[in-house]
């Protein structure tokens, strides 16, 4: 299973929704975005949130690229 986060970019936002739909997925699920690295008006939120998200140890990260994230739920 997967989720495509896009909502609301500001860092709180994000940082919400990763942890929101992180506890809806399976072991092996992806948490899938955009804008990673794009600083736009939301003060880089996206990439902030996603970079400290990505520490957890709960969670690996399958590839950023072109501004798209794919995170996965590893237990």
């Amino acid at each position: 299973d997967w989720v495509y986060i896009d909502g609301n970019h500001l860092y709180e936002f994000v940082k919400k929704d990763l942890e929101t739909y992180l506890g809806k997925l399976k072991t092996g699920g992806l948490l899938i975005g955009d804008d990673y690295g794009n600083k736009g008006w939301w003060k880089d939120g996206v990439t902030k949130a996603v970079d400290e998200f990505s520490k957890r140890s709960d969670i690996e990260t399958v590839i950023i690229k072109n501004g798209q994230y794919v995170l996965k739920k590893i237990r």
